[in-house]
């Protein structure tokens, strides 16, 4: 027998290789269709597009705006962003689309601006937060009033025994009070409430520098039992520990706030949208039109934040796994089980 060549030799290994593949091929019974052979029109589900939040710089903006992103990002399934900007900046951010989420507009503090975005159709409220709240411009500590039972309004610090309590070195021989946050709008109205009262010659208004070093200010003067007066509002930590009494003022009305001669309405507080979310995103506003922050849930927040000292994203994680009372009924089932699966990890 004539012996075969390595040449015909390497020629059939090929041809089997080759036909064990087409057999393969053929022989299959691997019955799972591929997506195309299933559903020829079937078109990958587009991915979601960033959600970007105005992080108002405040403790109830920041724990609101941690809270809020972290139920979209982990319970929608959208990515999330947050940009931390003042009162003012932070509208014209909304309005022009920069930003899609502020979980905190303060009306009627910044009603003229709000009032024109949601006529021109920019801007949209969609929820409420924090509606029992309160702010005043002179407010004193509860031993204060006690030693002094004569200072009552605001009226009263035009009187030299109680204006000399709130003298500094600097203040000229005026009482000074510390005001609001440089770029929050109640700025603008504190400083115009002095000429509101006709108090140019007894009160000036100090720069608090921060919202940090107004508490810091507040919190050392009540350590020391020292006098102070000074703007604040509520619900906040600080409100809900210490004994904070507000100087009566006219109660208000339109007509009288409009040249601050009266006290702060009850605020507004609104949840708002950028327009365009509404179609790009509408399972996102219809979890913020049910979203409402309480009093005792921003106060339980800011406790934990104040004895802790963790992050504002911390502060959002323990609160969504220790209240849930308060926010399972914002959401759907199926996001409700997302973000707890989220915070287990």
């Amino acid at each position: 027998m004539k012996k075969a060549s390595w040449k015909g030799l390497l020629a059939l290994a090929s041809l089997s290789v080759v036909m064990l593949l087409v057999l393969a091929a053929c022989g299959s019974d691997d019955p799972t269709p591929t997506t195309a052979a299933a559903d020829p029109t079937a078109t990958p589900e587009p991915a979601k597009e960033l959600i970007t939040f105005t992080d108002l710089n405040w403790n109830s903006g920041h724990i609101q705006t941690a809270i809020a992103s972290y139920i979209v990002n982990k319970g929608y399934g959208y990515p999330v962003d947050a940009v931390t900007l003042d009162t003012l900046p932070g509208f014209n951010a909304l309005e022009k689309g920069d930003t899609q989420v502020s979980m905190e507009i303060w009306l009627p503090n910044q009603q003229e601006a709000w009032d024109n975005a949601v006529a021109a159709g920019t801007v949209i409220g969609v929820g409420h937060s924090l509606d029992d709240n309160w702010q005043s411009s002179f407010v004193i500590p509860g031993y204060t009033q006690d030693a002094n039972p004569g200072l009552q309004t605001v009226e009263d610090l035009k009187k030299p025994e109680y204006k000399a309590l709130f003298t500094t070195i600097e203040s000229g021989g005026k009482a000074s009070g510390l005001g609001c946050i440089p770029g929050w709008a109640c700025e603008v109205v504190n400083e115009e409430k002095i000429p509101g009262y006709d108090l140019e010659d007894h009160v000036e208004i100090a720069n608090p520098g921060s919202v940090g070093a107004l508490d810091a200010a507040i919190r050392g003067a009540f350590e020391k039992k020292e006098d102070l007066l000074f703007y604040y509002w509520g619900p906040t930590q600080i409100s809900a520990e210490l004994d904070l009494r507000i100087l009566e003022e006219p109660p208000h009305n339109d007509a009288c706030f409009e040249v601050r001669a009266c006290a702060y309405p009850v605020a507004e507080v609104i949840v708002a949208v950028h327009s365009s979310l509404v179609e790009r995103a509408p399972e996102v506003v219809a979890f913020l039109e049910k979203y409402n922050f309480t009093a005792a849930a921003q106060v339980a927040a800011e406790t934990y934040l104040s004895e802790t000292g963790a992050e504002f994203d911390e502060v959002a994680k323990w609160w969504l796994t220790n209240q849930e009372e308060f926010w399972i009924p914002f959401v759907t089932d199926e996001a409700a089980t997302k973000i707890r699966a989220a915070l287990a990890s």
